[in-house]
């Protein structure tokens, strides 16, 4: 089964230097990987032989001394793909921003967290700073651009101003600090489509701080973690979340455990909103 696996994202912890008003966990929460953590992670990606790891926050720049740690015990780490994802404050100069680069042991690709909620914090030149500098290194880069409604697809169009990259959408969810703003993104019906699909994070599982695995990187993981994460690889992929997860869309996820998903509020367009509402329903029945 761990073959299905084409990366492992991994929190490393939560502090952040940025305060950002959609922000998927509080600014208050300070957990990270404990020492026995990043000994189990460094086990289970021998174990499976994961070829692409992720390393979020968080501020992931916090957290140099622990990605090094797990990097350095990686048997086959030149077989490995290493990415972080960084709301990129060190990238005050392009110099700056290749100290901090050539600070991990290894990485391969480095993508900016940009949108309104960030611009707030980051001055624009990072992300031309940035860019200059993996571009120099070799380096891939991307961003991904979090929007509270259509409008805010805007910022791609500066982002594009600084060069040819990938830039990857997503909607805030209504989650962490995005409830007590109220900035989550508002769909304007149900939209059907949505049972259709499938879990958007298919092949990738995340390991967060004090709760373990899951292909859950959103809503069940967040906030029911007890049912939905596991403290190992394999005990997560023969779990029935996984499971069904994994082999099912939505709508039969749904028929499955006998729930009813006919005219459902709007913000269950989303996927994660979905997702969530199916499998919290499918406990209480």
């Amino acid at each position: 089964m761990a073959n299905k696996i084409t990366e492992l994202g991994v929190l490393v912890g939560y502090a952040c230097n940025f305060a950002c008003a959609h922000c998927i966990t509080a600014r208050e929460k300070r957990e990270k990987l404990t020492s026995a953590e990043i000994r189990l992670l460094i086990s289970q990606i021998n174990k499976h032989t994961v070829k692409s790891l992720l390393f979020v926050g968080g501020e992931t720049s916090l957290y140099v001394r622990d990605i090094n740690t797990i990097l350095l015990g990686i048997r086959k780490l030149d077989a490995t793909k290493v990415k972080i994802t960084t709301n990129g404050h060190f990238a005050i100069t392009k110099t700056a921003a290749k100290e901090k680069i050539l600070s991990f042991h290894r990485l391969n690709s480095v993508q900016l967290s940009y949108d309104k909620f960030h611009a707030e914090f980051l001055p624009f030149r990072n992300v031309r700073n940035l860019y200059a500098a993996c571009k120099d290194l070799g380096l891939e880069f991307s961003v991904i651009l979090t929007i509270e409604s259509p409008l805010d697809i805007v910022y791609a169009k500066r982002l594009w101003g600084v060069g040819k990259f990938p830039i990857g959408i997503q909607k805030v969810l209504q989650i962490g600090k995005a409830v007590s703003n109220k900035n989550a993104y508002v769909f304007p019906s149900f939209d059907k489509k949505v049972l259709k699909r499938s879990c958007p994070n298919l092949n990738r599982i995340k390991y967060l701080p004090g709760q373990g695995f899951s292909i859950c990187c959103s809503l069940l993981a967040y906030k029911h973690a007890d049912n939905f994460t596991h403290t190992s690889l394999s005990k997560h992929l023969r779990s029935r979340f996984y499971g069904l997860v994994s082999k099912y869309s939505f709508g039969e996820i749904a028929h499955l455990l006998n729930i009813n998903v006919k005219n459902l509020e709007p913000r269950y367009s989303h996927e994660c909103n979905l997702c969530e509402y199916i499998f919290k329903k499918g406990r209480q029945s």
